[in-house]
């Protein structure tokens, strides 16, 4: 039997880091049978094998993060059975040159993954703990246009954990809340300042915590669309990857923000498409 072949990507985010493997189909029963901090992706392609890890938070220490669970995975798999490793991500460029690794555009890897796991998408909505981006892609799978926020975190899984803590609510409880809600108070989405505001306003009048994290994910929406795509062409299917695509009420929001109803999708490996599109590069 063909020795496995592994190439490993490591996505280095804002506040935590993911890492990804990818395989062939040789590699495929070893890649199903590690655990720990690993887990395989049921919808993987067949001849592409993927093992994705757990969130592991930075803690200050980008390096030290990505290097551990780094560690941890090739030293569950057999020596020589990785034959390349890559780095993306907010922070993939702090932690390459420690770790001697290539570091790979971000656009690039969210692409690269994209081909394979939703082929079909044709616009990429991205959120994660601190940054969002917009992607249009062809059928071949190349950049037409793309933006991102830049240095400002209004909008991002930052945002909206910040305010959901002032709720005193914890973060996996934020979507299944404010899906709760019958209605959403008006929150600005710009500033986390204005947003705060807003809240403290929406509280005076009344309004539930639930009522207010509903507009917190409405309002994420409205950035997004006004901030990021501002006004690109949005082609259906599309795809809500990062981070935030968890929150279930701010799913919700986007669709209803771009009108695309079931047309706009979230892939099982949502969080993890800068790791696999850089193991892939």
């Amino acid at each position: 039997m063909p020795d496995p072949k592994i190439t490993i990507g490591i996505d280095v985010g804002a506040v935590s880091v993911k890492v990804a493997a990818a395989g062939d189909r040789e590699s495929a029963p070893l890649l199903r049978g590690l655990g720990g901090s690993f887990w395989f992706l049921p919808s993987s392609p067949p001849d592409l094998p993927l093992l994705l890890s757990c969130y592991r938070r930075l803690m200050g220490n980008p390096v030290s993060a990505a290097r551990a669970l780094l560690e941890e995975l090739t030293a569950a798999l057999p020596a020589g059975a990785v034959t390349g490793i890559g780095v993306t991500g907010a922070g993939g460029a702090l932690v390459a040159e420690p770790l001697g690794l290539p570091a790979e555009n971000e656009f690039k890897a969210i692409v690269r993954a994209a081909s394979v796991l939703c082929p079909s998408v044709r616009t990429l909505f991205e959120m994660g703990g601190e940054t969002s981006k917009f992607i249009r892609v062809d059928a071949e799978g190349q950049i037409l246009d793309y933006e991102t926020n830049g240095d400002c975190a209004a909008g991002t899984g930052s945002f909206i954990d910040q305010q959901a803590t002032r709720l005193r609510y914890k973060v996996e409880e934020i979507g299944p809340v404010a899906l709760g809600a019958a209605s959403a108070a008006r929150i600005a989405g710009r500033c986390s300042v204005f947003a705060k505001t807003d809240m403290i306003h929406a509280q005076q009048k009344g309004a539930t915590p639930p009522e207010i994290l509903r507009g917190l994910a409405d309002a994420v929406a409205r950035n997004f669309k006004a901030s990021i795509a501002k006004g690109k062409p949005v082609v259906p299917p599309a795809a809500f990857i990062g981070g935030l695509a968890a929150n279930g009420a701010v799913v919700k929001a986007l669709g209803e923000a771009f009108a695309l109803g079931e047309e706009l999708v979230v892939p099982d490996a949502y969080a993890w498409f800068g790791a696999v599109g850089a193991a892939l590069l």
